[in-house]
């Protein structure tokens, strides 16, 4: 996967900001992945300060499909569980041809380690644009995985 310039939703201030998501397609698209599967959406949240991610969760009774939309591309995951610095994702094929025109991320991409350098200046090893706000936030926060670059809980 390229991670692109704003994925994380980080930027320095004189640059242009990262293209921004509003949502409501997404949010439409879950209410029908929900009628598909016959569930019910119990929860959609927006991104908040912490986050740079959209997330409905869905419950059919038998289990809850957490869909996440990262903030600035139309990125889609799918995990069985959301907390704070950790999300358990998981591949989902019954409900990924309702978010055609999104890239759907497989879990095993999101699981892959991030490849990191240090020296001479910390670098990401893996195809990106990412900015230097978006370095000092990975210095910071050291994540593991690609997942939890994508799908972050900085602040």
């Amino acid at each position: 996967m390229h991670l692109s310039y704003g994925i994380t939703g980080f930027y320095e201030s004189g640059e242009n900001p990262p293209p921004r998501n509003n949502g409501k397609l997404f949010k439409k698209m879950c209410f029908e992945a929900a009628r598909t599967i016959q569930a019910e959406v119990i929860a959609f949240h927006k991104p908040k300060v912490n986050t740079n991610f959209f997330e409905a969760v869905l419950d059919n009774g038998k289990k809850r499909i957490h869909i996440l939309m990262n903030a600035h591309y139309p990125i889609i995951a799918f995990a069985a569980s959301v907390e704070f610095e950790h999300i358990i994702f998981y591949d989902e094929p019954a409900l990924e041809g309702i978010f055609k025109g999104f890239y759907i991320c497989e879990a095993k991409e999101l699981s892959q380690l991030l490849k990191l350098k240090a020296n001479p200046a910390l670098a990401v090893m893996q195809e990106n644009d990412l900015n230097q706000a978006e370095m000092g936030q990975i210095a910071h926060w050291r994540p593991c995985t690609v997942g939890e670059l994508v799908f972050n809980h900085w602040s």
